[in-house]
């Protein structure tokens, strides 16, 4: 979600070269993560924080403009602004969406580790998808043994 923000890149340029850092490699890293730090929570202060409020406040502001621009259609500064608005909007809900994105991926290995109900139901799933009951031997014929299935994988590859 950072990574797609405008002053992402300058950011993390001027910071992570703005002190010579001495000493070894593990330390020199280290040290320029904390610096990157504050400058990055900042950044995300900014721009990304109560993302959920925002997107719901500029679909309020677009419905409130867009019932102005229904009443003066032809007004030019109403239409440069609903554009605006609309921009801003979708801006939005892709930063919403990023972050949702990444807090599901967050959830899933978290929960995938714990061996629980839902890593077992994730793995019976991707199990039963991968799974391959019955397969079209070289003859023609179907076949549903476990055996002969392996053996027509192997001889085809072969």
């Amino acid at each position: 979600m950072w990574v797609e923000h405008q002053d992402y890149k300058s950011l993390l340029l001027q910071k992570w070269h703005a002190a010579a850092v001495h000493g070894s490699p593990m330390y020199v890293l280290c040290r320029r993560l904390k610096l990157l730090k504050a400058p990055l929570k900042q950044l995300n202060k900014l721009h990304f924080r109560h993302i959920s409020k925002r997107v719901r406040r500029a679909e309020a502001d677009l419905e409130q403009h867009q019932a102005l621009l229904h009443n003066d259609k032809d007004n030019e500064h109403l239409l440069a602004q609903d554009k605006k608005h609309r921009l801003d909007l979708v801006n939005l809900k892709s930063v919403e969406k990023m972050f949702y994105s990444q807090k599901l991926k967050c959830n899933f290995f978290k929960d995938c580790d714990r061996g629980t109900s839902f890593f077992h139901a994730l793995m019976s799933h991707r199990h039963k998808k991968n799974f391959i009951p019955a397969i079209r031997c070289n003859s023609g014929s179907l076949t549903t043994s476990m055996a002969e299935v392996g053996d027509v994988f192997v001889s085809y590859y072969q």
